[in-house]
């Protein structure tokens, strides 16, 4: 019995190695981090925006078959134009969304497309003309800011207003051989902000009441 205490006593107790699991979890985090910025790093133009849209969309319910087909080919092919700082892509539930800042359509208060708005509206047209994109239908959304921009007796409220705009955008297309059929002009006056026209304190942010007043061309596949 007292031989057996004696080893008992010599027992050698293991060190707590809990702390093991946390440190190989975050080895297997930077890894990972590592692999992906390694991967993004030599993917081409067309694979990152591959996979801009994909997350994007992934973010906003699109069905991933509109994801993985014409849907990603349009914006890729969209993000390969040249339409300039004012103009973003992206994509909701509804399909491919092509936001455009007024300051790149329009003049103070004035519904006639400015002559580089006309240019990015061909591009856009030739696009949509494209066989593989003949059918995909298009909705101009004209967006005001909260105030009002223009009021007399022919615009007497941002409805009016933002849906004339939307109809010269709609009109422009047509000149460009965008089929009617697939076209709608729609004036969201200032319902459907991108910003917020308001800070915590109630004061007005004018630049964002800037980036509210836009054009949106959604493309449904």
């Amino acid at each position: 019995m007292a031989r057996k205490k004696k080893n008992e006593e010599h027992h050698e107790e293991h060190a707590d190695e809990t702390w093991l699991i946390p440190y190989s979890d975050l080895l297997t985090l930077l890894l990972a981090l590592f692999i992906v910025l390694f991967a993004t790093s030599s993917l081409d133009k067309k694979k990152a925006a591959q996979l801009e849209y994909a997350l994007a969309a992934a973010f906003n319910s699109v069905p991933p078959e509109q994801v993985d087909g014409k849907l990603v080919d349009f914006l890729d092919d969209a993000a390969g134009l040249d339409l300039g700082e004012g103009v973003s892509l992206g994509s909701d539930s509804q399909g491919a969304v092509i936001d455009i800042s007024n300051l790149t359509f329009f003049d103070q208060g004035s519904i006639e497309i400015r002559p580089e708005g006309k240019e990015i509206i061909r591009q856009i047209a030739f696009l949509l003309n494209e066989n593989r994109y003949r059918k995909f239908s298009i909705t101009v959304e004209g967006h005001t800011d909260d105030t009002n921009e223009v009021k007399n007796q022919y615009y007497p409220s941002n409805w009016e207003f933002s849906a004339a705009r939307a109809g010269s955008v709609v009109r422009e297309l047509i000149k460009r051989n965008v089929n009617a059929q697939r076209l709608r002009a729609i004036g969201m006056a200032d319902i459907s902000p991108a910003y917020p026209s308001f800070n915590m304190y109630g004061e007005a942010i004018p630049e964002n009441r800037i980036k509210n007043r836009r054009v949106v061309i959604r493309v449904e596949p």
